[in-house]
């Protein structure tokens, strides 16, 4: 169901890992993300398993910091993501997953920190131009793709 697309061993996310990301996102991660990244990240959804043909493929982004991530890895990483690309949005959403194309996934905390909906971020327009919403929650993103929620 989820294959390599990083092709090296990734350092193992931790507790401070999520710590740091709630911190940043101002909310708690959904618990079926975190026990996703935690298995799978890194790691690509097999297009043939996606239930909903116009949703993209994505790939999990990396928790770990970037210090704890070798060259190579880091442009796979959340926090490169937050560093390079979110300045161009709003605060309040938490990138976590990739769809190989430069655009992203988030974690929208702006209408409710404790239950963030789901949005897809297209790297070529700036602002909330670039926002679409995708889903309501997590748990429904996954049914989307055709995947039961952890």
């Amino acid at each position: 169901m989820w294959e390599p697309y990083l092709r090296t061993k990734l350092p193992a996310p931790t507790e401070q890992d999520r710590d740091r990301l709630e911190a940043f996102a101002g909310g708690p991660l959904p618990a079926g993300y975190w026990a996703l990244a935690t298995a799978h990240q890194g790691e690509a959804l097999d297009e043939d398993l996606v239930r909903d043909p116009s949703f993209p493929t994505f790939i999990l982004l990396l928790v770990a910091p970037l210090d704890r991530l070798e060259k190579a890895e880091r442009s796979y990483a959340i926090a490169f993501a937050i560093d390079h690309m979110m300045p161009r949005y709003p605060a309040g959403l938490l990138p976590f997953a990739d769809d190989t194309g430069g655009n992203l996934f988030a974690f929208d905390y702006r209408a409710d920190p404790a239950a963030p909906s789901i949005v897809f971020i297209d790297h070529e327009l700036d602002g909330e131009d670039g926002i679409t919403p995708v889903a309501p929650d997590f748990a429904s993103l996954l049914r989307r793709i055709g995947l039961t929620p952890p």
